[in-house]
């Protein structure tokens, strides 16, 4: 009897155990689509005025933050950027935004990203070049 015990024991702490670890799988890293980088995803900007951004987005880790930045290719200019946390906690999104070219950025080609971070960490970004005139 004392046989049947033990082995029905070591049998549920192997079930437990074996139970516990598969529920601990991150959820998939988020992914941004449709993106529209200025009016009518002409990839344009002028300075003194915003750049308007558009993307789908889905995190099923839920979104934590979104990034934006600009940096100019040329690397003479200051970077441009912004973060979003209107967005925390949402599962998906329509991202619609606008971010103010400063009167004193310097015209020419732009580098543009936009970054999504979930609650676990986990991060996707898309790239676009930008023509801030």
């Amino acid at each position: 009897m004392r046989l049947k015990f033990k082995s029905t024991v070591l049998a549920l702490t192997v079930v437990a155990v074996l139970g516990l670890s598969s529920c601990g799988e991150d959820p998939a890293a988020p992914t941004i689509s449709n993106v529209e980088v200025g009016e009518n995803n002409s990839k344009t900007a002028a300075i003194g005025e915003e750049l308007h951004m558009d993307a789908e987005i889905d995190a099923p880790g839920k979104i934590s933050k979104i990034e934006v930045e600009l940096h100019p290719e040329s690397g003479s200019g200051d970077d441009i950027e912004a973060e979003f946390t209107n967005y925390s906690g949402q599962l998906n999104a329509d991202f619609h935004e606008h971010v103010e070219i400063p009167s004193t950025a310097a015209a020419g080609e732009y580098h543009f990203h936009l970054k999504v971070t979930d609650e676990e960490g986990q991060t996707t970004e898309v790239d676009a070049e930008v023509d801030i005139q």
